[in-house]
């Protein structure tokens, strides 16, 4: 791991796919934020007083997690608020030196929609619920109304299948509704960008755009 301290609130640190191997970690432990996930993350912050001095001020610590292509991670946290991570970006192309173009640009654009995230909760169009199974899957899109047209996408990693809806024309009431029924199939974690992005470039993409009735019209022609 490799920490570079931004200032005296504010530190990076990468993860490489080695590291991530030592820990025995996958990405999915991190963004699911499962107990041994919330573990590592944790040993990332108190770390950082060894390697660079780190020390936190305040109570809550703001974290950015952006995947980068060679299946590591840049990790940010800020003990300061929501406030630092303008700065954050600002120093990103300097502490991704030796990561290819393509990485930088994504993690810069991941952190640049940031400050949009904090202001307009994403799940208030956005749910993402994560399946065991495919039959789980197809039992829950049987379940939701006919009636109703979910703009919704279907991806799986490792044995993992994660299905994206979108409120688009749903009313809040309606959105609400299919959410609530997906929790007897399914677990539903907070959608973030870099979560978005991550299913994108690493996710195998079954169904797009029209999951739900795809797998709904299959479920009821059995």
């Amino acid at each position: 791991m490799k920490y570079k301290k931004i200032n005296e609130a504010t530190v990076q640190c990468i993860i490489s796919e080695e590291d991530m191997e030592e820990y025995g970690l996958t990405l999915a432990d991190i963004f699911e934020r499962n107990e041994k996930g919330e573990g590592f993350l944790r040993d990332v912050v108190e770390r950082a007083h060894e390697e660079v001095g780190y020390r936190i001020n305040g109570d809550n610590i703001a974290m950015q997690i952006t995947p980068i292509r060679d299946e590591g991670l840049v990790i940010t946290f800020s003990d300061s608020g929501l406030a630092d991570f303008q700065n954050m970006l600002e120093h990103i192309k300097e502490v991704l030196t030796g990561v290819d173009s393509g990485s930088i640009r994504d993690a810069a654009k991941a952190l640049s929609e940031k400050e949009t995230q904090a202001s307009n909760n994403m799940e208030e169009f956005c749910r993402i619920f994560v399946f065991s199974s495919i039959n789980h899957v197809m039992r829950y899109c049987a379940a939701v109304p006919s009636e109703l047209t979910v703009r919704s996408h279907l991806y799986k990693i490792k044995d993992f299948y994660y299905l994206v809806a979108e409120k688009q024309r749903l009313s809040r009431k309606n959105f609400n509704k299919i959410s609530a029924q997906a929790v007897e199939f399914a677990k539903l974690i907070a959608p973030t960008q870099e979560k978005l992005i991550y299913l994108e470039e690493h996710g195998e993409c079954l169904i797009k755009n029209r999951a739900v009735s795809t797998l709904r019209k299959i479920s009821s022609s059995r």
